[in-house]
């Protein structure tokens, strides 16, 4: 069994599709879970629920087989982190435009810039993939 977790925005933008899309392809099979999250941003005063986000992507997708979870934070790229530990995730999908960020953040977490999917791995025993 393996858990991937992809990371989106709200509303879902084409980067978001893509990175479900990949996400799904992973979690293919009957005990392979898939977790969708979205950080909502304190700073930026975002709001959704779990509800909302979850209807957004069944208005894309259809009734998928994954588990929907919103967190609140100030920086992103710390809450994906945070969030891939908590769930014990196997594998991390994020689009191609949040790469540099959470590279940046894993950089001031270890006082390095490190290869972001090694470290991961290292850390977290997660696999990083970004969706172009």
């Amino acid at each position: 069994m393996t858990t991937t977790l992809v990371s989106v925005r709200y509303p879902l933008t084409e980067d978001s599709h893509r990175t479900i899309s990949r996400g799904l392809d992973y979690a293919a099979g009957d005990e392979d879970s898939l977790i969708v999250l979205h950080v909502a941003l304190l700073q930026n005063g975002d709001s959704i629920t779990r509800e909302e986000l979850r209807s957004a992507v069944e208005a894309e997708f259809g009734e998928i087989p994954a588990h929907y979870v919103v967190r609140q934070g100030y920086v992103l790229e710390e809450a994906i982190v945070d969030e891939a530990a908590r769930q014990t995730a196997d594998r991390v999908m994020v689009g191609k435009t949040k790469r540099g960020r959470i590279r940046r953040r894993l950089g001031q977490l270890f006082g390095l810039y490190p290869d972001l999917e090694a470290e991961l791995e290292a850390t977290l025993s997660t696999s990083l993939e970004v969706v172009d």
